[in-house]
């Protein structure tokens, strides 16, 4: 069984940090990509939906986060680096 991952802005862990590749400027987060692909996806388990985006995302351990610029408007996927899942028991 492979090794689960965790994204540590969908955690809280952490908050996103992305540039618009248009213009630069700060991007705030929309959330996970997959929850936009319609009115039931937030309720499809998340590995569900990564075998079937076309994305790379469950290969290398990217999540994708629907990202807005702050300065110019432009919607993009910004991808976030997860980390391996914490073992049970430990934190």
């Amino acid at each position: 069984m492979a090794e689960p991952y965790m994204c540590p802005v969908c955690n809280g862990w952490s908050v996103l940090a992305a540039a618009c590749p248009d213009c630069g400027g700060e991007a705030s987060d929309e959330g996970r990509e997959g929850d936009l692909y319609g009115p039931y996806s937030p309720y499809r388990p998340i590995d569900d939906i990564r075998k079937t985006n076309g994305l790379p995302d469950l290969r290398e351990h990217r999540c994708p986060h629907a990202a807005r610029c702050r300065r110019c408007g432009r919607r993009f996927t910004a991808f976030v680096a997860e980390r391996p899942a914490p073992a049970p028991g430990r934190s």
